[in-house]
């Protein structure tokens, strides 16, 4: 797996690309994204959709005119399953309502809640989806996932994955936007913190694609459902400082955890379950 070059290949072009993107334009780019000029704009926009362009442009160079059927076949459709599709749709919402949660159980103060936001949540749920989903997925998910042996090889997949796909965003970390660090000091912690959320849903990622056959969709509607929800939850609470934020990324970092371990712990008792269901020889 380790060996495997087309991951490889892709791995490597799609840092190089995307950081040749990005690092003349780090210190111009406004917290407001949009307020940044347009030559900064089209270089963010083209680093953060490398993924998904080098992603489909790999299928084809490999796997020709019916790989890329197949990878867009993949990603928009929507038969994946009932409880795939509410995993993807709700994991999201469940990991924000337990971040949350624990911040405020803790002490933590959110501050004045902006209700005015409340009707507007579903156009803010769905339009993140030209970001990160779109402009990852095709690579990530859709490129790279099934060269490593997910079904097979589950931890070591999910945890080579994860860190490739930290490191990519690493450029960003000191931009004041673009990542869920990006305005907060750049310190061991706050990376540290990030490769841990970024892997822990790696896991997340690997699970659902498993569970639903390979489903390109389903890794879109979870990577939309993480990052819309990290939106709302920023707009929902307005008065929040940057410390206050941190704290409560924290408390997102564990409830990624949390989740992953749960659901890992379910499939080692079904295993178990399983194994010695079995009739002796």
């Amino acid at each position: 797996m380790l060996l495997n070059k087309k991951f490889w290949v892709f791995s490597i072009t799609t840092c190089l690309v995307s950081w040749a993107c990005w690092l003349p334009i780090i210190g111009a780019l406004e917290t407001d994204l949009y307020k940044s000029s347009g030559s900064v704009l089209l270089l963010f926009f083209l680093g953060a959709y490398t993924p998904s362009l080098l992603g489909i442009a790999l299928t084809y160079a490999y796997h020709k005119k019916q790989g890329v059927k197949a990878l867009f076949k993949s990603a928009f459709s929507v038969r994946i399953g009932t409880v795939s599709l509410l995993a993807a749709l709700g994991a999201g919402p469940l990991l924000y309502a337990l971040a949350t949660a624990g911040y405020v159980s803790m002490g933590g103060d959110l501050g004045a809640v902006n209700y005015g936001l409340l009707p507007w949540i579903p156009v803010v749920f769905v339009v993140p989806v030209i970001f990160g989903p779109l402009a990852e997925e095709f690579g990530w998910r859709g490129f790279a996932l099934p060269q490593l042996d997910p079904k097979n090889q589950v931890l070591a997949s999910s945890l080579l994955l994860g860190v490739v796909w930290a490191l990519w965003h690493a450029p960003l970390f000191w931009a004041s936007t673009g990542t869920a660090i990006s305005g907060f000091t750049v310190t061991a912690s706050s990376i540290g913190l990030f490769f841990l959320a970024v892997i822990g849903s790696s896991f997340l990622y690997t699970w659902l694609f498993n569970r639903s056959g390979g489903s390109l969709f389903a890794a879109i509607t979870l990577h939309l459902s993480m990052n819309a929800c990290g939106t709302i939850t920023g707009m929902l609470f307005p008065e929040m400082n940057m410390n206050q934020r941190f704290e409560l990324y924290q408390y997102y970092v564990a409830a990624v955890w949390i989740l992953v371990l749960t659901i890992g712990a379910i499939k080692l008792s079904n295993r178990l379950t399983n194994y010695y269901a079995q009739p002796a020889p």
